[in-house]
């Protein structure tokens, strides 16, 4: 018959608290603050950077947090600003080489488990699931920018 929607929202609840313990548990292994951590996930999702200003809007952060918080990733090594070809008075940031590489040291175990549970789902499960955890995903994002 399958979960309950009440027993789905609760296995979400667990999942996102679970995730914020990892992220904690993480940005400690790499010598971050979570708020370090969260600013190179929204940069390595973004593909090709992100400008401080857009950096700031995804971290509900301004620019007087964002900037001593990506000097302080560029002093690490994590990330480096590059002159913003579409506005000259602004730079995008952008993870470096090594950055990527150390966190992909730190994230490509739990990558490699979730695989594994993935693959064991049959086509109409994974289905289900995507489904699900795109509808999640979405609602998340909205209540985000919410004031």
């Amino acid at each position: 018959m399958g979960e309950s929607p009440e027993k789905l929202v609760e296995l979400q609840q667990r999942q996102i608290a679970e995730v914020l313990t990892f992220a904690a548990a993480l940005a400690r292994k790499m010598g971050l603050s979570v708020s370090e951590m969260a600013a190179l996930e929204h940069l390595h999702a973004s593909g090709g950077g992100l400008t401080p200003t857009q950096l700031g809007k995804r971290l509900s952060m301004g620019s007087g947090t964002v900037s001593p918080m990506v000097d302080r990733l560029e002093r690490a090594g994590y990330v480096e600003r590059h002159p913003n070809p579409e506005d000259r008075r602004s730079s995008v940031v952008r993870m470096t080489p090594w950055g990527l590489e150390e966190s992909a040291r730190h994230l490509l175990p739990l990558a490699a488990d979730f695989l594994r549970t993935a693959s064991g789902l049959g086509k109409e499960e994974r289905s289900s699931v995507g489904g699900y955890l795109e509808a999640v995903s979405d609602a998340l994002a909205c209540h985000a920018q919410k004031p």
